[in-house]
């Protein structure tokens, strides 16, 4: 018999990914949906009032636990959701994981009610564009944190993408079967599912292989759903045919009053996969540069990210008694959390305020993020130099060495 939470009942959080110093004891709050082996709760933290998204997997397999275990992907990047991290419950046969609590509906459930902001066609069109570009970006991230072997989503769908009907928020979600990183866990023992029918690559379904490709060519369907607010492949009959036929699988519907410059970047995007873009940079570049052609390039006011290279800088400072040398790419973070440790670029602190380091060409600058990455506020106008100190949260940070760069 499975131990389900019910609403009322305590947790107090015992994980081993990003936990505050005083712990967390959550509140469930209310079920949110319950299939055989999962369940998914929304709590709260009884001393900050904050929610939070609880996912518990129930299993008599403890190898399938430790799957679990070691799919958990923290991505700092404010169109990724945050996963705090994992516990696992030997005694209940159960492992949970600790989610970021998202208000906004999925784009499903957006376009099915019809919420998009904006009067006219143009101002839904921009909308359109907002969302399109922020889910590039949550792509670009998880996939550009480990250039010989990116991470790798392999269920990207509308239900997948949580939206605002604004766009002002945008994350992608569910990363239950993320191909990790240096890991054969994810692709040897999760050999049962591939992705959804509809949008997963019906080459790659029965192959246990981990591509970009397999990501563009679902996120470019993803894409159709953003601008259509319809499925490209939908009812019994078309997935049939979509899972047999591969003309019929690679070639995008007609799509009318769409310029066909943008029809032509998403049919590169589901081509067969020797036509199809092989980089979400390339897919990117293709759509700022339809967008800009347009004049209708979205404002993120929220986004540090720009062109990606290979040059990395040494950056080395001290935290209180503590000495640490990351290595920094271009438009990449090192957050400091309270002041007190420092969490790699890819990743994300549990605090509400974050001090963070960035990188800009070869200049180091600082500013204070919100823990979704939006910008704060600016700490200082002048750029980072060695021997500059900074006091956060009634610690010392001390600019030691900024090396040149250095080619990894």
């Amino acid at each position: 018999m499975y131990q389900y939470f019910k609403e009322g009942d305590y947790l107090t959080w015992k994980g081993d990914g990003d936990i505050p110093r005083e712990g967390l004891v959550l509140r469930m709050l209310r079920e949110n949906s319950r299939s055989g082996t999962k369940q998914t709760m929304v709590a709260e933290d009884i001393r900050s009032g904050r929610k939070y998204f609880l996912k518990i997997l129930f299993c008599e397999d403890l190898d399938r636990l430790f799957v679990e275990k070691e799919s958990k992907v923290q991505l700092y990047s404010p169109y990724i959701v945050r996963i705090y991290g994992g516990m696992l419950d030997l005694d209940g046969r159960r492992f949970i994981t600790l989610v970021e609590y998202i208000d906004v509906p999925d784009l499903s459930d957006m376009m099915r009610r019809r919420e998009t902001t904006g009067e006219t066609w143009q101002e839904k069109l921009r909308i359109c564009d907002r969302i399109a570009m922020k889910f590039l970006y949550g792509i670009r991230h998880y996939m550009s944190c480990y250039e010989n072997d990116p991470i790798i989503h392999r269920d990207l769908k509308p239900e997948n993408v949580m939206a605002a009907s604004d766009g002002s928020v945008v994350k992608i979600i569910d990363f239950d079967w993320v191909h990790l990183h240096d890991s054969m866990i994810t692709c040897s023992l999760r050999r049962e599912q591939k992705g959804t029918p509809g949008y997963a690559d019906p080459g790659c379904w029965n192959s246990y292989v981990c591509r970009p490709e397999m990501d563009i060519y679902s996120a470019g369907l993803v894409l159709y759903f953003i601008y259509t607010g319809k499925h490209h492949f939908w009812g019994a009959e078309e997935i049939s045919h979509y899972m047999e036929d591969a003309d019929y699988a690679y070639t995008l519907k007609e799509m009318p009053g769409f310029d066909p410059a943008l029809t032509g970047i998403l049919q590169k995007m589901i081509a067969p996969e020797k036509d199809r873009y092989h980089s979400i940079e390339t897919v990117i570049k293709d759509m700022e540069d339809y967008l800009k052609k347009e004049g209708r390039f979205p404002d993120f006011p929220e986004l540090l990210d720009s062109v990606h290279d290979g040059d990395t800088i040494r950056f080395t400072y001290r935290v209180g008694d503590v000495k640490y040398s990351p290595y920094v790419r271009n438009y990449r973070f090192v957050p400091i959390y309270f002041g007190s440790r420092q969490e790699r670029s890819k990743n994300g602190p549990y605090s509400a305020h974050i001090l963070s380091f960035y990188r800009v060409g070869d200049q180091i600058r600082v500013l204070l993020l919100h823990e979704d990455c939006r910008i704060v506020r600016k700490q200082r106008e002048n750029v980072v130099t060695e021997g500059d100190r900074f006091l956060y949260h009634d610690t010392e940070i001390e600019v030691i060495q900024i090396r040149g760069k250095e080619r990894r």
